[in-house]
């Protein structure tokens, strides 16, 4: 049975109902590439503009919120880029004045040479594009710069509260501002030092350098905490949502790394480094790095707190720690397969306005015998983002208008 439908024969009463629905430029700009008619229905897109806040150390909104979403790209049967075997890419937009590609790990722009033998541009219909995830971060409204400071932005749900944020500082703080806000509101983290903020089934949830997992009630700016402990001396936890399950991906430096950032006890990170056979090592040029994972499933009991349980394998998934938000990817549907693998930054504690002015790599790490390769030396590593090929920390450019 053929399930396929012919837009055109909408009934046209519902093309500017479908079109008032759309609040991100690409999706606009995908509606009206679809036919005159549709195009005719729906005005240029002409975004809100974008809601202010306040900083941690400023009275009144003097930065305002700006959006990242990553994408799956898929080629449909009728494409000729390339056949759907292939797999798709990965690719981070940024929506401001206009749209710009940016790494879906480091962030970095993306630029291209003039001299590049890649297209400057591409036809979105010649693709499916899923939503993997967005990500968040304050631009200062006098001046064209990321807040300095910020390590993870996000906004809440508008069912929790409308237009508002929690931040976390980059030394581990957490606070609250709705838009308009004069003065950020903060938590008290009662000696926490907090490393990663996600929203999980429509509520938010923060992790401390400890792996305790806490519920954030905005209304009463209570935290609750909910889970027990990780059993691990890692010295930086990420929450990353899979198949709406939640885990705690804990990330392990080498010995001079953790005395540096104070995470751990050294006597501890011994003996993990003696469990792990000794794999204690740099990358190059003597500097700290990472040098192991370990990944834990959060199992919620009643009436207790939830408990982790170590994960051995990802299976056909694909965690990716990016510098501003975790996402989980089924590897199959991605160009240079790899599953049960951890795709991440070397830059470990960079605050969100320091992306542009660093050059960090991408590695992928293998959870399966828990080797580390740089991601463009991984067979089909670098096959995985758009444009395709692109080389890691190379710079190039493409519109998206």
């Amino acid at each position: 049975m053929d399930d396929t439908v012919d837009w055109s024969n909408l009934p046209v009463e519902l093309w500017p109902l479908i079109g008032e629905k759309l609040k991100v430029r690409i999706d606009s700009l995908r509606f009206r590439s679809v036919c005159h008619s549709w195009r005719s229905c729906l005005p240029r897109f002409h975004p809100s503009p974008p809601p202010k806040f306040p900083l941690p150390l400023s009275d009144g909104p003097t930065s305002f919120l700006s959006q990242n979403t990553v994408y799956l790209l898929q080629t449909p049967s009728t494409s000729s880029l390339a056949p759907p075997s292939c797999g798709g890419w990965l690719v981070k937009v940024e929506e401001c004045d206009r749209m710009i590609l940016r790494n879906p790990i480091t962030s970095r722009r993306i630029r291209y040479s003039n001299d590049s033998s890649s297209p400057e541009c591409f036809n979105l219909l010649e693709f499916r594009m899923i939503e993997l995830g967005k990500s968040y971060f304050l631009r200062y409204i006098q001046g064209s710069g990321s807040v300095v400071g910020l390590k993870k932005v996000i906004l809440l749900p508008p069912e929790i509260v409308d237009c508002a944020i929690l931040v976390m500082s980059d030394k581990g703080n957490l606070g609250f501002a709705r838009s308009g806000d004069e003065k950020l509101t903060r938590f008290s983290n009662g000696g926490f030092v907090f490393d990663d903020v996600i929203v999980f089934k429509g509520q938010p949830y923060v992790v401390d350098s400890l792996g305790c997992v806490f519920r954030i009630d905005v209304s009463s700016e209570a935290m609750v905490k909910i889970s027990s402990k990780v059993v691990g001396f890692g010295g930086r936890k990420h929450l990353v949502e899979s198949c709406g399950e939640l885990y705690v991906v804990d990330r392990y430096f080498d010995q001079e790394q953790n005395k540096q950032q104070g995470t751990g006890v050294e006597s501890d990170f011994s003996r993990f480094v003696l469990w792990r056979g000794g794999r204690h090592q740099r990358y190059q040029s003597g500097e700290p790095k990472v040098v192991d994972f370990m990944v834990y499933k959060l199992e919620l009991l009643d009436g207790e707190l939830g408990r982790w349980v170590e994960v051995k394998s990802l299976g056909d998934r694909a965690f990716f720690l990016a510098v501003d938000c975790c996402f989980s990817v089924l590897a199959q549907d991605l160009a240079g397969y790899k599953g049960n693998c951890i795709y991440f930054s070397n830059e470990n504690n960079v605050n969100l306005a320091l992306r542009e002015v660093t050059r960090p790599e991408s590695f992928v790490f293998n959870l399966e015998d828990h080797s580390i390769q740089k991601l463009g030396s991984s067979p089909g590593g670098s096959q995985i983002f758009w444009p395709p090929p692109i080389e890691l920390g190379s710079t190039c450019s493409y519109s998206l208008d």
